[in-house]
């Protein structure tokens, strides 16, 4: 009786070890990366960190056109950090670069409206508001610089009651979010929200 529990017990350890082994290598290659794996570039330095997987097991395409649009809405709950969706977007831009996309490819725009708005301050109205200047105009011409297009509505500036002067140069025009949305989606464009 000891035996045959010492020869089963065996067993099963054997295939413990062997369904661990297994279930290791049927892991796919990016689950081993770490925070330490976060990267920037290589368009928008300094900004949009992001993980490499090249064999991810859904191969990014890299053939085609990705024409995305970011609706920036949620206000500036911390004025001192860059607004998190423009942060998205340089993500968005980095990692499809780096794993192949050509630039020319990455036809993204931002729209700006709501509490989004103030994310596109010049640093002189920024300082007036919040003491500081504007932590995300860098961000702005860093991904104007990469293609990027950014509008901001003009319904959310004037009832924000910012000047138009108070906006920063590379933020562009357009008579509301609702219309930009609209036309976008005419052109094809898929808008990440999440």
């Amino acid at each position: 009786m000891t035996r045959r529990v010492t020869e089963t017990t065996r067993a099963l350890g054997v295939a413990a070890v062997t369904l661990g082994v297994s279930l290791l290598m049927a892991a796919p290659a990016g689950a081993q990366n770490t925070r330490d794996d976060l990267h920037d570039g290589p368009l928008i330095a300094g900004y949009g960190r992001h993980v490499d997987l090249p064999n991810a097991d859904f191969a990014t395409p890299t053939d085609g056109v990705y024409r995305v649009a970011f609706e920036l809405l949620a206000p500036l709950n911390n004025p001192e950090r860059v607004h998190g969706r423009l942060e998205a977007a340089a993500r968005f831009m980095n990692m499809h670069a780096h794993a192949g996309i050509p630039q020319e490819n990455l036809q993204v725009k931002l729209i700006l409206h709501g509490g989004g708005t103030r994310a596109a301050m010049t640093n002189e109205a920024f300082r007036e508001r919040y003491d500081m200047d504007n932590p995300n105009l860098p961000l702005l011409q860093a991904l104007t610089d990469a293609g990027v297009e950014i509008f901001l509505c003009e319904q959310s500036r004037v009832l924000s009651g910012l000047d138009a002067s108070d906006v920063a140069a590379p933020v562009k025009s357009a008579l509301s979010a609702m219309t930009a949305v609209v036309s976008f989606q005419a052109e094809g464009y898929q808008f990440l929200t999440y």
